[in-house]
This record gives C-alpha cells, sequence and structure tokens, in this order.
C-alpha cells in the first residue's frame, strides 16, 4: 500500500522473511505479486442485505445496505486506485486476475434485494438494476471523494441517509409542485 507498484520485491521478499527468489516461485511476475496483495476483500454483502431486509421500512433497508456499501468500499478503493493508476496492471488480462468482480457482486446482490422488496410491495421501479447501479456509483463516489478530503474525510450519515432520500424520492414533481405551475 506504501508504494505501490513501484514497491521492490526485494523489500518485500526481505519483510516477508523470505528470499526474492522464493518471492517469484510463488507469482511469476511483480505484476501478479501486485496483484495478490492489492486485491480488496470481497464485499460481506450477504450479512448487508440480511440486515436490511430486515428493517421496518425498505427506505430504512436502503439506509443500511447504503452504509454497508459504502464502509466496504472506504477499504475496497484505497486498495484498486494503485492498481488503477499503474499502467502495469491495466492490460486486457487484468479482469482475469479478479475470480469475480466484487462490483458485480455488490450490483447483483442489490438488485435482489431491490427485486425482493418489489415482491414485498415495499418499493416500486421500473428497473431496480439501475437503481441498484446508482447507488453503487453514488456511493462509490462519495468514497473516492472522502479519500481526497472532502466531507472531512467521512460523509457523516445524514448525508449517506439524503443520498438515499434523493433516490428514493427521485425527481419528479410531486402533486402540490405540479397543481403550484
Amino acid at each position: 500500500m506504501k508504494y505501490g507498484a513501484a514497491g521492490s520485491t526485494r523489500e518485500i521478499a526481505r519483510k516477508a522473511g523470505i528470499s526474492e527468489a522464493a518471492l517469484f516461485k510463488r507469482f511469476s511476475t511483480k505484476a501478479q505479486l501486485f496483484m495478490a496483495a492489492m486485491v480488496p476483500p470481497a464485499p460481506a454483502i450477504d450479512g448487508i442485505m440480511a440486515k436490511a431486509a430486515k428493517t421496518k421500512s425498505a427506505q430504512a433497508g436502503l439506509e443500511q445496505v447504503a452504509e454497508g456499501v459504502l464502509e466496504y468500499f472506504r477499504t475496497a478503493i484505497p486498495m484498486i486506485l494503485p492498481m488503477a493508476a499503474s499502467p502495469a496492471f491495466i492490460e486486457p488480462s487484468l479482469p482475469k486476475n479478479f475470480a469475480t468482480s466484487p462490483a458485480t457482486a455488490l450490483l447483483e446482490a442489490l438488485t435482489g434485494y431491490l427485486r425482493d422488496e418489489q415482491k414485498r410491495g415495499r418499493i416500486h421501479t421500473e428497473d431496480p438494476y439501475a437503481v441498484a447501479a446508482t447507488l453503487v456509483a453514488a456511493l462509490h463516489s462519495v468514497a473516492l471523494f472522502e479519500l481526497m478530503g472532502f466531507h472531512g474525510g467521512a460523509m457523516p450519515r445524514a448525508g449517506i441517509r439524503a443520498v438515499v432520500r434523493a433516490l428514493w424520492t427521485g425527481l419528479e414533481p410531486s402533486r402540490n409542485q405540479r397543481k403550484a405551475k
């Protein structure tokens, strides 16, 4: 994490207590070593969704999901950025280094959660996947902005609830607003 792709394999081997040759027996290239070291953990999405499903309202459930997904991005983004910034790791074979994409897992789980909530009659949406993708993208952006020092380094819970509320209420004007015009 400290040196990114510019880190020395000799120093890594020394800190691991092995020879550099032993390091390269396990990882044939520095890129493979870096990828193994920097891939973020999988999100604990099943627990997040189970907790959200137990809430009294769908909106409260979405707030639970948003908080859990944002916590994941707070961990994952600092690990992903060095990979994204290194030309050695941006190549056509990059996706095969990830068994399954954490972003895909998040989207699939959130889409499933939204479909379940729709079946329960607690939400209505034309496209659960689009809602999931919008929320995940917004939370990813929040985590990235936090990393850059915005939101004082951590968006308050009220800000997260405001993001969910904006998604929840949408852009369509209320009937009262339309009548006033």
